[in-house]
């Protein structure tokens, strides 16, 4: 895997602006400092709901963050009928341990399929395969925004799986790689982990698991606070389009992480800077922060324009249906952050 790391010299200095900058915040962060143990908790319960939706829905669930954060609150394990409601209650159990009890694990091939197998816990069809490494050769898909799936990248075949799993974990712990800072060997790790592919299903949300407990392990304690798997999913083209940049060249000299690095170094800096904002917002407009990125957005325009009527918002926001932008307006209103004037064809809304 050492060969993986042969960058060249911008690809390298840009890897390490990154990593300075992470690692500055990361000194810096005073979080608690500012917040209360209550507004703490709410910041992480609000990460953690995302976390769980997001990464889930990389992988073609289609529940919505309210809908998850409902689940979770109510969760009564004999009642997840749909497979939806199986596979975010597995990742949502999975999160909590991590979160919990990261510093009484280490690193191994066990302890993967310990997770693997409470991640598919709740998840009838998975009965079979959970926590066991693939039978059968499986691809990397990408699900696309109308439901089709794209073949990514092959992965390896099952027979070699257990030895390239050994080599991948052995190559994490070991002496000599820990001179690599740990932001590089964890998404090092994470690229080999993805392009085995070592189960036959749950590897993406995995390796997103994963990387949660390695970074709390290296002392980012931050990530329990903003959602990076949210990061991923927003650009979850440029996510592929980093591995598949590798994954290409699988098993050759050509084959490096350079840019597979940058996106996932980008990532957590990308939830450093929203980490500082969300603090901001929980102390000055704490209702702001549980809106999603769409009534972020809505509301934006809304402060910068004036008032708007829904069909100004409609031409701001062409790729989101009518009835979504009046359910965004309505949630804003009911909150207290905008105010609705006039009637009918009349009506405008304000920012409080």
């Amino acid at each position: 895997m050492k060969r993986l790391l042969k960058l060249d010299y911008l690809t390298r200095a840009s890897v390490n602006k990154v990593i300075n900058d992470i690692d500055s915040y990361n000194r810096s962060w005073k979080v608690q400092a500012h917040l209360d143990s209550e507004q703490l908790r709410e910041l992480r319960q609000l990460a953690t709901v995302q976390s769980v939706g997001s990464s889930n829905r990389i992988e073609g669930n289609k529940m919505s963050d309210e809908e998850i954060g409902k689940l979770i609150e109510h969760l009564q394990i004999q009642e997840l009928e749909s497979r939806d409601q199986q596979e975010v209650a597995g990742y949502y159990t999975t999160l909590e341990i991590i979160q919990e009890q990261c510093r009484d694990f280490t690193l191994s091939e066990t302890l993967i399929k310990a997770f693997h197998n409470e991640l598919l816990r709740y998840s009838t069809k998975d009965t079979h395969h959970r926590g066991h490494y693939k039978k059968v050769s499986n691809q990397v898909v990408a699900t696309t925004k109308d439901g089709q799936q794209k073949v990514i990248f092959q992965t390896t075949d099952p027979a070699l799986t257990p030895s390239a799993m050994e080599s991948a974990v052995n190559w994490y712990l070991s002496t000599e790689e820990m001179k690599e800072h740990p932001l590089v060997r964890i998404g090092t790790f994470i690229y080999e982990f993805l392009t085995i592919h070592p189960f036959q299903d749950g590897n993406g949300r995995l390796s997103r698991l994963l990387t949660t407990l390695l970074l709390l392990q290296s002392g980012y304690e931050f990530v329990l606070y903003a959602s990076l798997e949210q990061v991923i999913e927003e650009d979850k083209a440029g996510y592929y389009k980093a591995l598949m940049a590798a994954q290409r060249h699988r098993g050759t000299e050509e084959e490096e992480i350079g840019r597979w690095l940058y996106f996932f170094l980008n990532a957590i800096r990308s939830i450093t800077e929203r980490l500082s904002s969300d603090e901001q917002l929980l102390l000055s407009e704490p209702e702001v922060l549980y809106l999603n990125p769409r009534q972020r957005r809505v509301l934006d325009f809304i402060r910068k324009d004036g008032a708007l009527a829904v069909r100004e918002i409609d031409a701001l926001l062409p790729k989101v249906s009518r009835n979504t932008v009046k359910y965004d307006l309505k949630r804003l209103t009911a909150s207290g952050l905008l105010v609705k004037r006039g009637q009918g064809r009349g009506t405008v809304y304000e920012a409080s």
